[in-house]
Formats: C-alpha cells, structure tokens, sequence
C-alpha cells in the first residue's frame, strides 16, 4: 500500500473533529462575484495657500469635488527636487463634513503609524515615494525620484468598505484643512489627489436614499508637559494608547479610577514586546542596536601612531602622539617570520588594553565595531618597506580592555598583505625590534538606532486594549467614556515633546443628505 493511501486508512476519533462533516475543499475555489464599479483619481483645487513657505506654515484648503460616488484614498504630491523629508510637507490635516471637524491628523502621527504599520516589503519603496532615503540626508531629486506622494491616514483612506459616500452627502460638503509646513525646505507648489470610486446604477440608488452608519475611527491627542503623572483626558471606546519618548522614562503603568489597568513594566515592555505582539513591524528607533554592520564613510581615526613592540610578542606599549588617548598595550603574535619572505605576514591581535579605566568613556571603540590596523613603513631595522593591513571585529569590551576577534573570515584583508609585492624584507626575529607609523581605523560600526520609515528620532511605546489594533474590526477596548481618572505614571518625565494618542471608535451617521458623529467629546 501507498504512503498515501496508508495516511487515509488510519483515521481515528480524533480525526472526527478535524475532518468530520467537512464543509469546505481545498481542492475546489469558491469566489463571490462583486458589484460593478470603477476608480479614477482626479486633482482638487486648493483654496489658500498651495505654496509651500520656506519660513512659515501656510494653510490651504481643499473641499472635495463631487466627481465620484465614493471617496477613498487621499494623497499629496510635490513634484519639487528640494525636499528632504517628504512628510515635512503636511504639518496637520483635517477632515470636517458640514462644518464639523471629525478627525485631524498630524506629520507625527503619519511618521508613527508608517513605523508601526508598514510591512518590511515596503519600506523601501515607500522611502522613495515619500521623500525620505538615507533618513532625510538626500534631496529627493538628487536620486532620481523627482515627484513625492504622501498618503493621508484617515479612516476611509485605509478601508474600501469605509469610503465616505459622497452621493449621500447632498447637503454637506466634505473638506480637508492643510497646514504645510515650513521645514520641508522649499517654495515648491503641492497638489491633493483624491481616488473616487464609480458606482453602478442600483448601487449608486441605494447609496443615495437609505441612510448609513459607519463605525469609523479617530484619533485623541495629547500633550505629556514634562510630566511623570499625566492626566489622560480621552473619551470613547479607545483601542490602543500610544506615546512618543525622547528619554528614558524607566517604567510605566495606567491607573484607571485609582486601579492599577496594568502593573508597572519596564519601557522595553511598550516599545519592543507591545508592537511585536500587535503590530505589523517594531519602530525601527526603538531598537537600540541593529544586527547589521554597516561600513563609515569616514574612518574613525583611534590616534593610535607609533611604538609597537613587534615579533612574537605580547602587551607591549603603545603611545599616542596626539595626547588624546592613555597609554595603551595592544597584544600581537605574528605567526612565522617565513611569511614575510613569502610577502605574506599573518598579523593576530587579540586585544586592546587601556592603562586606566577612570576615563573609559574616552575608549572610542564599540562592540561590532570593524577596525582596521594599518602598518605603514617605517622602523623595524628598515626591515619592512610597505605597508600591511588587517583587518578584525570588536568582539566584546570589558572594563577598560577591548578583545578582538583574531581575523574577519572572508575579507581579502585578512591577515596582513604587502603594498608592493616585489618588496624584499627579513624576519623580525626579537621582541626589542620597535614598530613605529601604526595606525587603527574604526571602519565599520554596527547601525545604530534609526527609525525604519521616517524620519522620527524618538522612540515609539505602545499598550493595545485590542487584540488586532490595526484592523477595522474591533477586538478589544477601554470606553474611557466612562473612567473617570485616568493616568499614565512614568518613573522619570515624560517631556514637553513628546506627545500621547488614542485610537478611538465612534458612529458616523449619514442620512437626509447630511452627515455628523454620533458621539461628541
């Protein structure tokens, strides 16, 4: 009998609640068919300023044609080669209908939920699209990208089945209040896009004559006032807290009513465990120390210069001319005097060993680091005229000695090579031949804390009352409606900068042509 075969006769009870009266195939697609639409994206028309200001915010306005049924996706383009940052561009957005404001948005909040929300798949391409690569270092134009589009974050922008139904909105018109901002840079003229979707002729009845509800979200915002203990004033069913950190704030807890909602955790606890649980990516800036190394532009000079007691020896003195440094000691065994000959001389440095530790902060070197030792032509009894390099990693730093990993597999560097391979030389054959011009570059340096999408240098916590924050579906809230006393408790101070968000729900009821909340503050 077949394996396979075998695996179907050996069917059991237990298979029963596995297998029993199945209702599905795997062997047979289902599909549903859909009602008929199109899309298309038109520009609008700005009222006020459309004009970027180099030195001041301006405001501009755009209410939204009725060129479609329903509104989607909401973005803001420059075609400018000046900008560094595109999210520099929206300082504030807000959407009123009717004249009532129902969410407001700001250039922060798009930085944190890009660094929360977006897949690793497209962080780079939507680098490019918003103006960001090399962390705001470049302009945009300089590396081909010469156009940037900026999405908007608002409920209907991220849920087809939430598309605001513009056909039902007769009597009320929707608009966008922008706040540009000044940091972008530049003068450069921006556009709004709006996406639109077509309705069929029986759809677009219905939309038109029965009246909706939406169960949409918004957002609270709150500043922290360089306060340990920071008053929460929130209202609704919110389904997860969110606050930005310039320091280390140590520990935190919420207090709800007098009551501990949760016990004191460590700051590692919201911005590691929190968007690990449930968020699509970690804020690249909450992770302290990238597991990648990445090589410097520019060398980092450790002043290292002169008298290394070769051969095969160990702890002997090194001195820096330039005073910057203490006497150090750095260990060396050169494996055969034959090597040198060969033109070949294999160099293994085991470590670095500062004379004091009251000044370790001045060690300028770093676990992960890639440092290069240089050994330039000078005094071995004029046995050595060129120059040899190897090449070693940072493999630990303990009080003030800094071990090193003999050599870096897989480099050509590794060991020590000759410049001028028809240069002659002779054994160094005692521990009293002085080595002078020994130079030890820092060359490549593990990445340090960098926010993965953004441009946002501060670090991102997180404390979800909801299983699937990110989803439309609500899985978990606090109705903070009805607490009374709210507080966020933090060992050190929060500061004026940074700032706390709420993700609430609420009902948007659309009926008779008009449209409001169904819930205010």
């Amino acid at each position: 009998m077949a394996g396979g075969l075998l695996q179907l006769v050996a069917y059991g009870a237990q298979d029963i609640y596995l297998t029993g009266n199945p209702q599905i195939t795997f062997f047979k697609i289902v599909y549903r068919r859909h009602t008929n639409f199109s899309m298309e994206s038109i520009l609008q028309t700005i009222s006020g300023n459309s004009q970027l200001n180099s030195k001041n915010n301006v405001n501009g306005s755009v209410i939204v044609s009725r060129n479609g049924d329903l509104l989607h996706k909401v973005y803001v383009m420059s075609d400018t080669i000046g900008i560094m940052d595109g999210l520099d561009i929206i300082n504030e957005v807000e959407i009123e209908i009717g004249g009532q404001l129902i969410d407001r948005h700001t250039k922060e909040w798009n930085q944190i939920w890009s660094e929360l929300t977006l897949p690793e798949s497209k962080v780079l391409g939507y680098k490019n699209m918003i103006g960001t690569m090399n962390h705001g270092l470049n302009q945009t134009g300089l590396y081909g990208v010469n156009m940037v589009q900026i999405p908007i974050h608002f409920w209907f922008c991220r849920n087809p089945g939430l598309s605001l139904p513009l056909i039902a909105l007769q009597y009320h018109e929707v608009q966008l209040n922008f706040t540009f901002g000044s940091s972008v840079g530049t003068t450069a003229n921006v556009d709004v896009y709006c996406d639109y979707f077509y309705l069929d002729t029986d759809e677009r009845r219905r939309f038109a004559q029965v009246s909706h509800e939406y169960l949409i979200e918004q957002l609270q915002i709150q500043k922290c006032n360089d306060l340990s203990d920071v008053k929460l004033n929130l209202n609704h069913p919110v389904k997860e807290i969110i606050w930005t950190s310039d320091n280390d704030y140590g520990e935190a807890q919420l207090k709800l009513n007098g009551h501990d909602r949760f016990s004191k955790q460590r700051q590692e606890h919201f911005q590691l465990r929190q968007p690990y649980d449930y968020h699509t990516a970690i804020p690249g800036y909450n992770i302290p120390l990238k597991d990648a190394t990445e090589f410097l532009t520019t060398p980092i000079d450790t002043n290292i210069r002169k008298n290394i007691y070769a051969g095969a020896i160990d702890d002997q003195d090194i001195y820096n001319t330039g005073g910057t440094y203490r006497a150090m000691w750095l260990s060396i065994h050169i494996d055969s005097m034959d090597q040198l000959v060969e033109k070949v001389v294999s160099i293994h440095t085991t470590y670095i060993r500062y004379s004091s530790t009251s000044l370790q902060e001045d060690i300028p070197f770093r676990i992960g680091d890639i440092i290069n030792i240089v050994i330039t032509p000078g005094t071995i009894n004029d046995d050595i005229p060129y120059q040899m390099v190897s090449m070693h990693r940072v493999n630990n730093i303990i009080d003030n000695v800094i071990h090193f990993q003999p050599s870096i597999p897989n480099f050509p560097q590794d060991g020590l090579y000759p410049r001028d391979p028809d240069a002659g030389g002779a054994g160094l054959d005692t521990t009293t031949d002085l080595m002078d011009n020994v130079y030890v570059y820092i060359i490549g340096r593990l990445e340090e804390r960098k926010s993965r999408c953004s441009t946002l240098n501060k670090k991102i916590n997180c404390y979800s009352f909801s299983l699937n924050p990110e989803e439309h579906q609500p899985s978990g809230t606090c109705n903070f409606s009805r607490i009374d006393t709210a507080r966020l408790l933090t060992t050190n101070p929060l500061t004026s900068e940074d700032n706390i968000y709420a993700i609430n729900y609420n009902i948007l009821r659309i009926m008779s042509g008009m449209g409001g909340l169904a819930y205010s503050n």
